[in-house]
């Protein structure tokens, strides 16, 4: 494997793509570390200690931990997965997006993309809300404040930094597909659960 790493790192243009890749990779790390305002992650942290065998556990292994410290990056790449998995499924039982995977060509995979970036927007919106939604009741049901505001306008931040990151990912794993080596999506997952190995 070593010999393979080697000898892929001698032709310049595999050097390049592998160099774009652990870059994106390094940003997508750096987001993940990023919190957004209004969260006091301290107890955040403690709150996910005891949800970890739960599906919000499986939501921040797959988030490479940025699930459980509200960072920007905290939605991951879920947004787009679901969305994929929707289109899909809406693929087949809805005859034009059917007629338009099967029959539009290039033109209609294009189509089909572009509508699962839309979707993957308003996931992340929908997902955001959720989010900030737990993060209220926290504050409602215990003395431990884990908003260190409230009000209409942190809502909203908290809710666009969520899907403002969510679309980001979806972004920067499109550029991995695009630039550098292997799935971009994949990549971004890979990195994810390989974070959490120490853990």
């Amino acid at each position: 494997m070593v010999q393979t790493f080697r000898n892929a790192w001698k032709i310049p243009e595999l050097r390049r793509k592998i160099l774009f890749t652990l870059f994106i990779v390094l940003l997508y790390r750096l987001g993940n570390a990023v919190p957004v305002p209004y969260v006091d992650t301290n107890i955040l942290a403690t709150y996910f200690a005891q949800l970890k065998n739960t599906v919000l556990g499986l939501y921040n292994t797959m988030s490479g931990g940025a699930f459980s410290l509200a960072t920007i990056f905290a939605l991951s790449i879920q947004p787009y997965i679901n969305a994929s998995i929707i289109i899909q499924l809406l693929c087949i039982a809805i005859p034009a997006l059917e007629r338009l995977s099967k029959e539009g060509g290039e033109e209609g995979k294009k189509k089909l993309t572009k509508i699962t970036r839309y979707t993957t927007v308003g996931l992340g919106v929908l997902m955001g809300f959720a989010y900030y939604i737990m993060l209220s009741n926290y504050n409602s049901q215990y003395s431990n404040m884990l908003l260190t505001s409230t009000g209409f306008l942190t809502a909203l931040v908290i809710i666009l930094t969520f899907t403002a990151g969510s679309t980001l990912v979806m972004w920067l794993g499109d550029q991995i597909s695009e630039h550098g080596i292997g799935n971009g999506i994949s990549m971004i997952l890979f990195a994810n659960i390989i974070a959490r190995i120490p853990s």
